[in-house]
């Protein structure tokens, strides 16, 4: 029951667009609790359990890279080949005093509810 409501949260707080946005920002504190949001909305855009992110993140930068885990062996050592995939990149912007993290291959947009910004000067 937990789980879906945390999704229906993500999926309410996903919006088409927010006209007017400020723009870029950083975060101005990082909470456990705006970690945790921010945990939850990357992982719910790229459709994976979670991701692992800086403690520091978007605090002084508005763009938020996630690269793909490498494949490792049974011993821990990584496994040789390419990696093809490009990162994933997010953006940190503000609008009407609020926050927005926008998926920048989908242009999708998701309000960070626990998440206090400022404009990047």
């Amino acid at each position: 029951m937990r789980i879906v409501a945390l999704g229906a949260l993500v999926m309410l707080s996903a919006c088409a667009s927010v006209a007017g946005h400020d723009g870029p920002a950083v975060l101005t504190e990082s909470t456990e609790a705006s970690r945790a949001e921010l945990v939850k909305v990357v992982s719910a855009a790229l459709n994976v359990p979670t991701v692992t992110i800086a403690d520091d993140a978007l605090t002084q930068e508005s763009e938020l890279v996630i690269e793909r885990t490498p494949v490792r062996d049974a011993g821990g050592r990584r496994v040789q080949g390419r990696e093809m995939s490009q990162p994933e990149r997010f953006q940190l912007t503000r609008a009407n005093n609020r926050c927005f993290l926008v998926y920048e291959r989908t242009k999708t947009e998701y309000q960070l509810l626990s998440a206090k910004c400022r404009l990047l000067p």
